[in-house]
């Protein structure tokens, strides 16, 4: 696939390579190699054994010229890709369009990279996973744990705060973990009201306790 700003790793200066190496935790050459390795999805043709052909289909040949530019450039893109999706800044903390912007490639360049390598598409759903984990404990701490929230009056802060809780985030993330709580019967509004005789507090408890339990099972 062509590429724009096309460079050897050389050029893109040791020090840039390897700080992309940290925050995606994966290195550079785990990726060459990979992308190597899946020339072979090339099917055979006059240029299959040449060096510098892109679509030379032979894992083992060293590349050279416009192959090596190519795939070189690939790595580094995808080195940016998954540090960018992975450990971006707070305000775009997994956000995939953050990521395919920040290493300069278009968003179908990622569909057509995870069909084709095996190595990064399951590199992205780790990546996925992760960002699934972030929301449930934002969403545990919302419901269960609480948010400190200042108090008002007149307009200017007390200097105290009040612990509020999201009733229908708790609702939303107790239907992940029992089916009683996907009934219709059992309804909590965003004003926090509970159309239902289900204690609240006993509730968040139970939630408390089964994601405690969940998360020794996956240790």
């Amino acid at each position: 696939m062509w590429m724009t700003d096309e460079k050897l790793l050389k050029d893109r200066g040791i020090a840039t390579v390897t700080e992309y190496e940290i925050r995606a935790h994966v290195s550079i050459k785990m990726l060459l190699d990979a992308i190597r390795r899946d020339r072979v999805r090339h099917p055979v043709n006059s240029v299959s054994f040449s060096p510098e052909a892109l679509s030379c289909n032979l894992p083992d040949v060293e590349a050279r010229g416009d192959l090596q530019l190519h795939e070189e450039t690939k790595a580094y893109k995808m080195l940016v890709f998954i540090a960018e999706f992975r450990d971006g800044p707070d305000t775009a903390k997994f956000s995939m369009r953050h990521a395919y912007t920040t290493a300069g490639i278009a968003r179908q360049t990622i569909s057509d990279w995870r069909s084709c390598h095996k190595l990064f598409d399951g590199i992205v759903d780790a990546i996925q996973e992760e960002m699934i984990d972030t929301m449930r404990a934002e969403a545990y701490r919302r419901s269960v744990v609480g948010v400190d929230e200042p108090l008002v009056h007149q307009g200017l802060k007390t200097g105290e705060t009040v612990k509020k809780y999201s009733d229908s985030l708790l609702q939303f993330t107790l239907s992940g973990y029992d089916s009683k709580f996907r009934s219709k019967d059992v309804n909590m509004n965003v004003s926090g009201s509970l159309d239902s005789t289900i204690n609240i507090e006993s509730v968040r408890d139970r939630l408390a306790q089964r994601l405690q339990q969940k998360s020794l099972k996956e240790e």
